[in-house]
């Protein structure tokens, strides 16, 4: 249970560092927020 643990918190450490490195991978994972944002508007309907 705990080394599965630790390998996620370091995977996901991993990958922010990646992408506030990378400016094709923060543009990648904006859109990706920004649709994933848009779709849960969408399902709230004011």
């Amino acid at each position: 249970m705990a080394f599965g643990l630790m390998t996620g918190i370091v995977t996901l450490g991993a990958m922010g560092i990646f992408v506030l490195m990378d400016p094709r991978a923060q543009a990648f994972w904006a859109s990706r927020v920004t649709d994933a944002v848009s779709f849960l508007r969408s399902l709230v309907v004011r």
